[in-house]
């Protein structure tokens, strides 16, 4: 049964935190329409309902004026069901369309639009990990980038303030190849979004850049009251702040990431992690999360950290640090276990293809690096592998090539 959709401002949106924080750009218009759709979303609803939404209330909701034709309307819902997120699940990274279904009513005037069922867990019987605000917070803001970020930061309002690396910033907002300068960035994107949300909604914004040498870094948002006066939200948000600290603290952010990526992490690793740098861990979470080729999470980031260097640092570090995170990335495409000498060989070889390196540098190198690599792709070194003599590698490695180039 069709719900006939209120496009009331004071009705509640209500998003898991993932979806929040997933990649995806959507034009104000088309952001504007989806959060209408799920603020129409009841706390009992256990699926997605076809959504009846009159043509009249569309064009209000949109900001259109006069009474633009249905071809005009329906180019806007066309390329709204082609536009999708992306979301890690397991090992897969999945690409979701937003609507499944969109009809114009041309006899009696509305239009009748339905969410994609993938989006169920993510605006339905939300009980933990999601973020509720008004829509009247949004529904007036006229940039796309302001709506993000105030979803952004609605989710950290108790606490007060939150931290991005500047490129995870430039991600989830799909800024990545427009206003490459930072100082450009911040104009057009980060101060008049500042400005929005301060005038317009229950939230506001200062900013603090964290550089690394000359070049910034990182954001900091501190957050605060904007000039609107805060509604009573979901009862989630009516908890203590202890509560909410809790909720998003260092050891539950990293299980969080690691239920998104499909494994389980002991409470005995992460408090090992965490004298590295609770700020370095998560940071390093996000990096894998969106690296499909990993196949080992845990070990790519033990051997990071205690090599006691980020990615990041890496680009710009040592060479041979630069080889050994070729190598874990290299062997990870493939998901066949390799004995410990067939790994030798092909890193070998691969050193001397990737960084020109002859014979006798490419093993002296590998030697080492081998500790690390092995740690991070969890190879073990038998004594019997040692002693095989070179026929026996030989026909090892043929039978191992076989198996590899049926696969």
């Amino acid at each position: 049964m069709p719900v006939i959709v209120d496009s009331n401002s004071n009705k509640l949106v209500t998003k898991s935190n993932m979806l929040i924080e997933a990649n995806y750009k959507l034009g104000v218009v088309e952001q504007k329409i989806i959060l209408c759709l799920a603020s129409n979303i009841q706390p009992s609803d256990s699926d997605f309902k076809t959504y009846t939404l009159p043509v009249k209330e569309f064009n209000k909701l949109l900001g259109l004026k006069g009474n633009p034709k249905y071809t005009e309307l329906r180019q806007i819902t066309r390329e709204l069901m082609q536009k999708v997120f992306e979301v890690r699940i397991n090992k897969k990274v999945i690409q979701v369309a937003w609507l499944s279904y969109v009809a114009y009513n041309e006899s009696d005037g509305t239009i009748d639009i339905r969410f994609d069922p993938f989006l169920r867990p993510y605006l339905l019987e939300l009980k933990r990990e999601f973020t509720s605000y008004k829509l009247e917070n949004v529904v007036k803001l006229k940039s796309s980038y302001a709506i993000r970020i105030y979803e952004l930061l609605k989710q950290y309002e108790k606490l007060k303030e939150r931290t991005f690396l500047l490129k995870d910033l430039r991600k989830i907002l799909g800024t990545e190849d427009i206003y490459p300068a930072y100082g450009n960035f911040k104009q057009r994107v980060l101060v008049p979004a500042q400005k929005e949300l301060q005038k317009k909604t229950d939230i506001s914004f200062q900013i603090e850049e964290v550089k690394e040498g000359r070049k910034v870094d990182k954001v900091k948002f501190v957050i605060s009251k904007g000039q609107k006066q805060p509604t009573k939200q979901l009862d989630l948000f009516e908890d203590s702040l202890q509560g909410f600290q809790n909720a998003n603290s260092f050891k539950e952010q990293v299980k969080k990431f690691a239920f998104s990526m499909g494994i389980k992490i002991s409470d005995n690793l992460i408090a090992s992690w965490k004298k590295f740098g609770e700020d370095r861990v998560i940071e390093l979470m996000k990096h894998v999360q969106m690296r499909p080729d990993i196949d080992n999470p845990i070990g790519y980031i033990t051997t990071v950290l205690k090599a006691s260097i980020s990615e990041e640092e890496v680009a710009a570090g040592s060479e041979s640090q630069k080889m050994l995170f070729h190598l874990i990335s290299s062997f990870r495409k493939s998901n066949e276990s390799k004995p410990a000498w067939f790994i030798k060989d092909l890193a070998i070889e691969e050193l001397q293809t990737k960084f020109g390196l002859d014979t006798n540098e490419a093993s002296t190198t590998f030697e080492d690096l081998k500790k690390e690599l092995f740690e991070a792709l969890k190879v073990e070194e038998s004594v019997q592998s040692k002693n095989l003599s070179e026929k026996d590698i030989n026909d090892q490695k043929k039978e191992i090539e076989k198996l590899l180039s049926s696969c």
